[in-house]
């Protein structure tokens, strides 16, 4: 990364990129003492008081999207204190975690915020990440038989496998490499990661060729998607790797950031305006290198 770029990303009107930055680009530990000075800065932010007001709302949504945030800004539960486990278990308690599509990307956000250390978490993840198909993905969950006939053969769902990538590579980071890793990994890098199998061209889904964030449960843009296949081992040498990297070069600018393309027009939390240079969007472009 230019220094920069990083000099950017390190700003401190940004402690929750800045925080996630000292963690996954730099590699300090928790007890490093920029980490903690950064980690002191945004507990006392505006944006972590808009993160806690929402975790405290009674949608079970807006606990979601309030969890989301906290794992993508760098903090654990042990950051939070008490606040986020009473919601966290309250959530588990009245959701099972079936969050319609977005329960491998909850169980991926409550794996970095250091909740697998619960056995109702790990024996979650373990069991779900046990209904891997033969294609290397993960099958549609919807009941609806126009859309789901159990009686029928269906491939995997694109839109859910990019979860579940994300939940293993985080497993990944913290040393655990489920049965399903190779298999999953196998089921992008035959694809050059976004592409259909009968055509080479055409994406599997097209917001996957997007810089789409924060992550939505079927929205997952290209540079989540990289970082998290680099972070499983992928060479960047590699075929499939060299067609991540040229879908996020398209977004990128002359100063080494990278655009924005889209997000939802009510985000887990704000990230930067769609169409300009987004700090988020950069830090995982350089972590996928």
């Amino acid at each position: 990364m230019e220094q920069s770029v990083l000099k950017w990303l390190m700003e401190n009107d940004n402690p929750e990129v800045k925080l996630r930055t000292l963690k996954e680009y730099k590699k300090l530990s928790e007890d490093d003492e920029e980490v903690i000075a950064c980690k002191k800065e945004l507990l006392q932010s505006k944006v972590y008081e808009r993160g806690l007001k929402k975790l405290k709302k009674d949608k079970p949504w807006d606990k979601y999207d309030a969890i989301m945030a906290f794992a993508e800004w760098g903090l654990t539960r042990d950051d939070i204190g008490q606040d986020i486990d009473d919601e966290v278990f309250g959530l588990i308690k009245s959701t099972g975690f079936k969050m319609l599509c977005g329960e491998p990307l909850l169980l991926r956000n409550l794996v970095k915020l250091g909740y697998y250390s619960e056995d109702i978490v790990k024996n979650e993840v373990d069991a779900v990440l046990k209904l891997i198909k033969e294609d290397g993905g993960f099958g549609c969950i919807s009941t609806n038989k126009k859309i789901n006939d159990p009686k029928k053969p269906h491939k995997s769902c694109a839109r859910l496998t990019v979860e579940y990538l994300l939940l293993v590579a985080e497993l990944h980071l913290r040393g655990f490499k489920p049965e399903c890793e190779d298999a999953l990994v196998h089921y992008f890098t035959k694809r050059n990661i976004f592409y259909r199998t009968d055509d080479m061209k055409t994406p599997m889904v097209e917001v996957m060729l997007s810089t789409f964030y924060p992550p939505d449960p079927i929205k997952i843009g290209a540079h989540m998607i990289v970082y998290a296949l680099r972070v499983l081992g992928c060479e960047p040498e590699s075929e499939a790797m060299q067609a991540g990297y040229k879908v996020l070069d398209e977004h990128k600018t002359d100063n080494g950031k990278y655009i924005l393309t889209a997000s939802k027009s009510v985000p887990a939390f704000k990230a930067g305006n769609v169409g300009e240079e987004n700090k988020w969007v950069t830090l995982y472009a350089n972590l996928a290198r």
